[in-house]
């Protein structure tokens, strides 16, 4: 066993004995945390019957706890309610992104183990390319993604699913490429998700179905899954703030044409069609990005409406928990929902640009200059928003990715080069603390600036977290320094994503069907916890360490 291992199964072992000495549902250590497959079928599961044999993940892309109160989400509100809700959930790692998250629940590796940390990527092993190559994950295709993930050595749920039940499919659905790659993963039998511009018969351009053995009830050309590319003056999202990440046609929003739905819509109804052509699939991943798109355009739950109610994060909001409905209502209409395990969840919060510190630029799609900095060998952004100045003024910026976190890869990575780039960046405006990689963990390097915090309960957050979640970062692939940045700040766009913030980090994780009880799950369970908690349910043996926990769900056996 390597040395990485054995210090894997010593976390998660220390994890069971923190969890049982504090009255937290328990978990056990990988190798012995879930039943072997082949009991899986005999065993008993939440009122007497067999453990269940099909999963099911919804993501509500930049779904926070604080979202589904405020917009009053009534079916995924009535799941927290009805089914085991996580009261105390939180995302559990950095970066809180999207192209980080989808992998995260379906590994059970944190990014410091998973082979990228962040929206930025350091290639030290030469898996794409040139050794110290910098690239973005989120601009990455297939085989790009795939690629790193085999490098690192994991299963993916795909993978565990197939083993348990042989013969069976998995199906990822995301109109979201990248996060359709790191969600499914080479072992997902089908990927769904959208590929380039055509134009159909009737002359108008659509974005086409795209991904990995697409069957023909979902491809066919120019049919209901193909959506409407409206170019750049779609809707009102070529206004301000709007226009720093506009929409791009129909894939992220329902659109308004009833023949050619597109965003969460569209993703809803391609997993039915999924459940009801194919009675042998075992697990459905399914992302939808509608919520993430409306609040990174208007200013999260500063949104106040516009002239077009359907890019907006209420109407947003509205459309995600009525396809949540969908799904499980077709889960039981095929009675297929207590053979089961729902989970709800969201690959990261939502943090409104009180303080805002991007360029706001006039031209479309000017957000990403505010995200990125660098050559990359997968994108150039060379214009950089004037508080990043100081750090580019040194010369030494191989990368950057600024959101509610500042991120740097450096060209130079020597000691003094680190210091240099860690000072300059503890200067800029909103940073609560500045952080230099250590091995496996980060140091502090600066004051916590508790001045900048107006919030007891943010600065109680920090204090309970800020280190925890840093940490996750800590791989020679990641970031030489990391700044974290106080409540409701942002470098990029209006509303976004990628730092320790409650709003980034509270989101809900929820498990249903699979006959659980009515009970909450007390435990704070984190997104690193999902898989190996799922594997658990299912009677699934892990066979690769994990850093996530399986806990024991309330009702289930194991």
């Amino acid at each position: 066993m390597s040395t990485r291992s054995m210090s894997m199964f010593s976390r998660v072992a220390v994890a069971a004995a923190v969890a049982v000495a504090t009255g937290v549902a328990a978990a056990a250590a990988p190798a012995a945390q879930a039943a072997p497959a082949a009991e899986a079928a005999t065993a008993a599961g939440g009122h007497g019957t067999a453990r269940p044999s099909k999963v099911v993940i919804v993501v509500v892309d930049a779904l926070s706890r604080e979202i589904v109160e405020k917009y009053d989400m009534k079916n995924v509100k009535a799941l927290m309610r009805d089914q085991v809700n996580s009261p105390n959930a939180y995302l559990g790692h950095l970066g809180s992104v999207t192209v980080v998250t989808h992998n995260v629940i379906t590994s059970g590796q944190l990014p410091k183990h998973m082979g990228w940390t962040d929206d930025g990527y350091r290639d030290v092993d030469g898996v794409l390319g040139p050794v110290g190559g910098f690239w973005t994950p989120s601009d990455w295709g297939k085989d790009e993604m795939f690629a790193v993930q085999k490098a690192a050595e994991y299963p993916k749920l795909a993978d565990y699913l197939h083993a348990a039940k042989p013969g069976s499919k998995v199906y990822t659905v995301s109109p979201k490429a990248y996060a359709a790659w790191a969600f499914g993963g080479a072992g997902s039998d089908t990927i769904l998700t959208f590929g380039s511009t055509v134009t159909c018969p009737d002359g108008q351009l659509y974005r086409a179905v795209d991904g990995v053995n697409v069957p023909d009830y979902l491809s066919k050309p120019c049919g209901q899954f193909y959506v409407h590319q409206l170019g750049s003056g779609a809707y009102d999202t070529s206004t301000y703030p709007a226009s720093l990440y506009p929409l791009d046609g129909d894939r992220y929003t329902r659109g308004e044409d009833p023949a050619h739905p597109g965003g969460d819509v569209w993703a809803a109804n391609a997993a039915i069609q999924i459940m009801k052509h194919d009675p042998t699939w075992s697990g459905l991943f399914v992302t939808m990005p509608g919520v993430d798109k409306a609040a990174h355009m208007w200013g999260s739950i500063d949104d106040k409406g516009g002239a077009v109610p359907a890019t907006h994060l209420r109407d947003a909001a509205k459309v995600a928990d009525y396809q949540v409905g969908r799904i499980i209502k077709q889960l039981k209409d095929s009675g297929e929902f207590d053979n089961t395990l729902v989970v709800l969840t969201a690959d990261h919060g939502s943090v409104p640009g009180r303080n805002f510190y991007g360029t706001p630029g006039t031209g479309l799609d000017d957000g990403y200059y505010n995200w990125y900095y660098g050559e990359s060998l997968n994108g150039s952004y060379l214009q950089p928003q004037e508080a990043l100045q100081p750090l580019v003024a040194t010369g030494n910026v191989g990368l950057t990715y600024s959101d509610s976190m500042l991120r740097a890869w450096l060209k130079d990575s020597s000691a003094d080069k680190v210091k240099q780039a860690a000072a300059v960046i503890s200067q800029m405006p909103g940073v609560s603390a500045t952080w230099v990689r250590a091995g496996d963990r980060y140091g502090r390097v600066s004051p916590i600036r508790w001045d900048r915090m107006h919030n007891d309960g943010e600065k109680s957050w920090f204090g309970a977290h800020a280190q925890e979640l840093v940490d996750t970062e800590a791989a020679a692939y990641g970031p030489e320094v990391i700044a974290t940045l106080v409540d409701d700040t942002t470098y990029s766009v209006a509303g976004d994503h990628g730092g320790i913030q409650r709003r980034a980090q509270q989101i809900p994780i929820v498990f249903a069907g699979a006959d659980l009880p009515r009970t909450d799950l007390a435990a704070p369970i984190r997104s690193v916890d999902i898989m190996p908690t799922i594997l658990r349910t299912m009677g699934i043996a892990v066979t690769t360490p994990m850093d996530g926990i399986g806990y024991r769900l309330p009702g289930a056996a194991g």
